[in-house]
C-alpha cells in the first residue's frame, strides 16, 4: 500500500530482474520489455482482462529525449498484447526531472502537478497503470490523483519491481548508464 493505494508488485528490485530493468532503461535493450512483462504477469496476483485498459507511466521529458523511448510504455504494451487489454497513452508529463537520484523527501514535490490527461481519452474497465520500478510511490500517487480528477477512478497500479528505501536504498546514488552490466 502506498498512500492508501494498493500497488501490485512482482519483484524486489534486485538480482536478475534488476539487471534486466537496468539494461532496458540504460542499455537500450528494448526486447527485455516483453520478458519483464511476462515475468510480472506471472507474479502479480491479478492481471488485466480484455475489458481493461493498460496505460504506462510517462517518463520525464529529458529521459525520453535521452533514451528515445519510454521503458514503462514498452512494458505496458507487452502486457496489453499478452492479456488482450486495450493499450492507450493518455498521460502527459510536463516537466519534472527523473526520480532517479531524488531523495525520498523531495520525490512528491518533483512530480506534483506534472501530469495531465489528454482530453477525449477513453479508458475502459479497470485501468492498469504500469511502471518498471517503484521506490516511494510518489509518482504513482500523483498519477492516480490526476486520473481521479479526470474521472478515471478504477485504477490498479502495477509495477515490475519495488525498490526498498531506507538503509539499503540506492536513492542517494544516481544511477548511470549500466550498458554491459
Amino acid at each position: 500500500m502506498v498512500g492508501g493505494i494498493r500497488v501490485l508488485t512482482a519483484f524486489l528490485h534486485s538480482g536478475v530482474v534488476r539487471e534486466m530493468v537496468l539494461r532496458l532503461k540504460f542499455g537500450g535493450e528494448r526486447k527485455l520489455a516483453v520478458t519483464l512483462a511476462e515475468l510480472a504477469l506471472s507474479s502479480w496476483k491479478e492481471t488485466p482482462s480484455t475489458e481493461d485498459t493498460v496505460i504506462p507511466v510517462p517518463t520525464s521529458p529529458g529521459r525520453l529525449r535521452e533514451r528515445g523511448y519510454n521503458q514503462a510504455a514498452l512494458i505496458a504494451s507487452a502486457v496489453s498484447r499478452a492479456t488482450g487489454a486495450r493499450f492507450v497513452q493518455p498521460l502527459i508529463r510536463s516537466g519534472g526531472e527523473s526520480q532517479i537520484g531524488v531523495s525520498k523527501a523531495a520525490r512528491p514535490g518533483n512530480v506534483s502537478g506534472k501530469f495531465s490527461v489528454r482530453s477525449g481519452t477513453r479508458c475502459y474497465g479497470r485501468v492498469w497503470l504500469i511502471d518498471d520500478v517503484m521506490t516511494t510511490g510518489a509518482t504513482i500517487t500523483e498519477i492516480v490523483s490526476t486520473l481521479s480528477d479526470a474521472g478515471i477512478r478504477r485504477v490498479q497500479p502495477a509495477v515490475v519491481c519495488f525498490r526498498r528505501t531506507g538503509e539499503k536504498s540506492i536513492i542517494p546514488r544516481k544511477e548511470v548508464n549500466h550498458a554491459g552490466v
